[in-house]
């Protein structure tokens, strides 16, 4: 799975910075979320799908994602020791 070598890659970026990334895969649940082990989590519908398509990859927005248009997305923040 291309997406998961590259979450892996992140992952081993992390560590230099004593950050372990754990990964979890479901074949069935299309959301996703993070879980930080100081009890917060976060979840997000679209999961990080919520940039539009760029007509063309060599106007604004490109490698500005604050200049790229999003599609309407649910982020919910949660603390699971509450």
């Amino acid at each position: 799975m291309e997406t998961e070598e590259k979450l892996k890659m992140v992952g081993s970026s992390l560590l230099d910075h004593g950050i372990e990334l754990n990964l979890k895969f479901s074949d069935t649940l299309h959301d996703r979320e993070i879980r930080l082990d100081n009890g917060w989590t976060i979840q997000m519908g679209r999961g990080f799908d919520i940039y539009q398509k760029l007509d063309n990859w060599f106007s604004i927005g490109t490698t500005e994602m604050e200049m790229r248009p999003c599609m309407e997305a649910r982020v919910d923040i949660f603390n699971r020791q509450a």
